[in-house]
């Protein structure tokens, strides 16, 4: 509903355009991830479009739906030159072979605006490491596109969505009738006949209803 919908896009879209709103609720249905919860949500950028995020529990859960899934493997290691590698095995019920990925620390380390590793990568590097490595294999494995675990991709020390304590009000960007985002191109063209926010099938009802009248 409405209410839903605004709260999605403010808990896990905050400051994105219509149009990234939208391809996060298409992104979410496409995979069947939950925004609430927060196995997907967008992290917008200054100058830049949003980048769509998914947990490692998202990538998991996408995985389990398959029903191919046969369990994975992960850790660290060690390699000869004694830096931190993050590894991960996944299995699947119909190859005969796992989806092998190894992805090295030194690669994926973040830093904050000052150069400091940001804390999570300092008190747990071993943890961190192996979520791309897992992130990345399960990604090849199921055929997954368009997402990406933020401990893939340096978020500019941005936190994970949080939930807001009440529902906002509706924003004039979503249908009044279904609560869908309407586009801003869709809001411009609707505009010389009404001021309602209406989507494209909700308009088309209320043009019929005013032609109806007038007839």
């Amino acid at each position: 509903n409405q209410q839903q919908i605004q709260l999605i896009r403010d808990m896990c879209a905050r400051d994105c355009t219509d149009n990234e709103f939208l391809l996060l609720m298409q992104l979410s249905r496409t995979y069947g991830l939950d925004p609430f919860a927060k196995q997907i949500w967008a992290v917008k950028y200054p100058n830049a479009p949003a980048a769509i995020f998914c947990g490692r529990d998202g990538f998991i859960a996408i995985a389990h739906r398959n029903g191919n899934f046969d369990g994975m493997e992960s850790g660290t290691r060690l390699d000869e030159n004694g830096e931190l590698i993050g590894w991960c095995k996944v299995y699947r019920k119909d190859m005969s072979h796992p989806f092998v990925v190894e992805v090295p620390f030194a690669e994926y380390i973040q830093r904050n605006k000052q150069g400091e590793v940001t804390k999570f990568w300092r008190e747990k590097p071993k943890t961190m490491i192996t979520k791309v490595a897992e992130s990345h294999a399960l990604r090849r494995a199921f055929g997954i596109s368009g997402l990406y675990a933020p401990e893939e991709i340096d978020t500019g020390d941005r936190p994970e969505p949080r939930y807001v304590s009440e529902v906002p009000p509706a924003t004039p960007t979503t249908c009044e009738v279904c609560g869908i985002p309407v586009p801003e191109d869709i809001r411009e063209k609707i505009k010389p006949h009404t001021d309602r926010v209406l989507c494209i099938e909700h308009f088309g009802e209320w043009w019929n209803a005013q032609r109806g009248v007038q007839a």
